[in-house]
């Protein structure tokens, strides 16, 4: 079971760490959606608020994979 836990803790925090770090990299092509959505989003990026969230997936996704303060972690990622 431990062997379990720690394999799901690891490939949490590659995925978040790939997404995150893909929020200001963007190697992953992605486009903006179409009408309302596109507008929330693009206000969401113009107030820097998607700045804050990329961050905070980076710092958990960081402290998922060295296995430290790991419930501090996965608290960071829960409204995520």
């Amino acid at each position: 079971m431990k062997i379990t836990n720690v394999i799901a803790r690891f490939l949490l925090g590659l995925i978040f760490l790939t997404f995150g770090l893909n929020g200001f990299l963007h190697f992953l092509p992605a486009s903006l959606p179409s009408g309302t959505a596109g507008q929330f989003v693009g206000a969401l990026f113009v107030s820097h608020y998607l700045v804050v969230v990329f961050l905070l997936q980076l710092v958990a996704a960081v402290l998922l994979v060295i296995n430290r303060y790991v419930p501090l972690a996965l608290a960071l990622l829960a409204p995520v």
